[in-house]
């Protein structure tokens, strides 16, 4: 089954194309990797598929829908935000109605008013954000919500916070979140909290770094917050990852010990594309390999037709 598909990407920058009508696809249950000389663009494709930038063309389907639908908000999410701001108004209105002295019809009527007032003012907001270069549109915490997720080539592991707690604060929709939840079922979040941490435990020995539980992730080597990363990532119940050079900085042993576990994860069924410049690595762990050139695709097939491509070869030497 064909978990992601990118058709005809571009994305420019001024007047540098970075990626030129790319188009590849992953499928479920593999690993894929992405690879080309520096300057191919894979960065910047890496961006455009988990959201952090705006494709200028083309599309990104994740399970057959456009990720710029799924990071849209929804009709919910933007009647909450003019309910909101019309409250906000409101109160002003009622503040001042209030002050005035003005009778209870005042009061509706300046309730009223500011209702209005604030759902103009919200979508005059979104109307200039819809037209400045400058206010990034995507929201890609919605496809981690969806089940693509990704890591970073430099970690953003929650310093000050210990490795369990970084663990802990990823799995989506948890009771603790919500302020009511905490304050009248309170049994109900500390039982879920509970599990979280049983949770978050089991993968930190599945990561082999259990013994770093009440380490401050600050402290942890460069291998060892790529782990944590990886865990964190898992903790969200992803289906696709998308890992940005998970070994880069990494030593040999911690090296191997990612490498286990993203096999193991794999044989579970989950899905990886992966940006990676270590060509043993790419070659040993991908199912998939996609060559970008130039911001293109220049070919996809298996490790070994990567290998004996001459394409491939010219492109990375320079011919």
């Amino acid at each position: 089954m064909t978990l992601l598909e990118v058709e005809n990407l571009r994305k420019t920058f001024g007047g540098i194309v970075a990626v030129d009508g790319a188009s590849f696809s992953v499928e479920e249950g593999t690993v894929t990797g992405l690879i080309g000389p520096n300057g191919a663009g894979k960065t910047t494709t890496f961006n455009l598929v988990s959201g952090f930038y705006e494709p200028d063309s083309g599309v990104v389907r994740y399970r057959g829908t456009d990720t710029q639908e799924l990071m849209t908000p929804s009709r919910d999410e933007r009647a909450i935000w003019v309910s909101s701001a019309g409250v906000g108004f409101g109160t002003v209105g009622l503040a001042g109605a209030s002050l005035s002295g003005v009778a209870t019809p005042g009061l509706l009527a300046g309730t009223a008013v500011g209702a209005v007032a604030g759902a103009g003012i919200y979508y005059g907001q979104e109307w200039l954000r819809g037209r400045s270069d400058d206010t990034r549109r995507t929201r890609p915490f919605r496809l981690s919500q969806a089940g693509l997720a990704r890591t970073f080539q430099i970690t953003r592991e929650l310093q000050g916070m210990s490795v369990l707690e970084n663990l802990m604060l990823a799995p989506k929709g948890q009771r603790g979140e919500n302020l009511t939840q905490t304050w009248f079922n309170r049994s109900a979040v500390l039982e879920q909290e509970a599990s979280v941490r049983e949770e978050a435990r089991d993968m930190l020995e599945f990561l082999e770094i259990d013994h770093l539980e009440t380490e401050e992730a600050g402290n942890l080597s460069g291998g060892q917050r790529k782990l944590l990363e990886l865990g964190r990532i898992l903790m969200t119940d992803p289906d696709l990852i998308l890992l940005d050079e998970p070994v880069a900085g990494v030593n040999p042993t911690l090296t191997r010990k990612l490498l286990e576990r993203l096999e193991e994860l794999r044989d579970q069924g989950y899905s990886f594309l992966i940006v990676e410049h270590d060509m043993e690595v790419i070659m040993n762990i991908s199912d998939t390999i996609i060559v970008m050139a130039e911001g293109q695709k220049l070919m996809q097939g298996t490790p070994e037709e990567v290998q004996s491509d001459e394409r491939v070869i010219d492109a990375y030497l320079g011919g």
